[in-house]
């Protein structure tokens, strides 16, 4: 029914064509290993680098012992994926890496964990249709659901609404593998990812809105010639592909993306399937850097025996209930 609502709106399902698709349930469940095994080291990192008082005098006091829940869910879910693996009989899961994360302070850290668990959600949601599976369909919708709370509570951290979409977006393997890449420095024999990227994209400024007009460049101008092609920018966003045309090294963010993360590629066709893509993705952001909420105190605990008197009175009675 979704799918005839979007096509009736004149959007389109966004195209995946993923390498993971026609893979076995081994392979992709090892792709979701390799992307679990760098948020883990990320938040480990983060909070052997940063301790309660740096959080606090950057201004979260009180932040670091609920970041240290995200970062054993990412530990939990990587004794996941592995033990199943291994059950499933792959001998040797994939292993951690060694990363090298772009930021400096808890300010940046916040602002690249916004990134990192808004990938990892498209990454999940793009895999997940091609899990034969369905126990580990439900597995993968576990986690999925998890990590999109992750990024819901970074987002607000960091003055964004929680949930500035009523769709997530879906990225090809090739997509989530080309934002990652940059992060792995080694790793050891069949860890690292194996899913060819595409030639990466770099934009001044990832907070453009509608409208505006953004310049995305090849991070390496030789790696493909983009003379050979009518060349479009493909945005995917939400469920939607939309496109504007690349002239000139420019294009224009079209009308219908909004807040929330959206995916640019530059294509050749109007289609983002993998097999039309050229460079990308880049990453742009459209929200409003402007959500603030006061949150009342806790009060005290009340004396046990209230409490108790609270909950019983609050409590349908067995007579009731039954």
């Amino acid at each position: 029914m979704k799918r005839d609502i979007i096509a009736r709106q004149g959007k389109s399902l966004v195209k995946r064509n993923s390498v993971t698709q026609g893979a076995d349930d081994a392979t992709i469940l090892q792709f979701a290993l390799i992307l679990e095994h760098l948020e883990d080291v990320f938040y480990s990192e983060a909070l052997s680098k940063f301790d309660e008082q740096a959080f606090a005098d950057a201004g979260y006091a009180g932040l670091y012992p609920v970041l240290q829940q995200v970062a054993a869910d990412e530990a939990s879910h990587v004794e996941f994926l592995t033990t199943a693996l291994k059950a499933a009989g792959v001998s040797s899961p994939p292993q951690r890496c060694q990363y090298s994360f772009p930021y400096e302070d808890v300010s940046g850290f916040l602002g690249l964990s916004q990134v990192i668990e808004n990938v990892g959600v498209s990454a999940y949601l793009g895999a997940a249709g091609d899990i034969a599976d369905p126990g580990y369909v439900t597995v993968a919708g576990s986690i999925l659901t998890v990590e999109a709370r992750h990024n819901a509570f970074i987002r607000f951290l960091n003055n964004y609404t929680p949930f500035p979409t009523p769709y997530d977006t879906p990225q090809s393997a090739s997509n989530v593998v080309g934002i990652v890449s940059p992060f792995f420095t080694s790793c050891p024999e069949g860890s690292a990812p194996t899913i060819p990227a595409f030639p990466a994209l770099t934009l001044a400024s990832s907070a453009v809105k509608a409208g505006e007009t953004i310049k995305p460049t090849l991070a390496n101008s030789s790696s493909v010639d983009l003379s050979q092609y009518q060349v479009y920018c493909g945005f995917a966003y939400q469920l939607g592909a939309y496109f504007s045309e690349y002239n000139n090294g420019e294009c224009t963010v079209p009308e219908e993306i909004g807040q929330g993360q959206a995916y640019v590629t530059l294509t050749r066709w109007t289609d983002l399937a993998d097999k039309w893509t050229l460079a990308g993705p880049a990453i742009i952001d459209g929200s409003a850097q402007n959500v603030t909420v006061s949150i009342p105190t806790i009060a005290a605990a009340a004396p046990a025996a209230s409490s108790s008197a609270a909950a019983s009175s609050a409590a349908p009675s067995a007579s009731a209930s039954a």
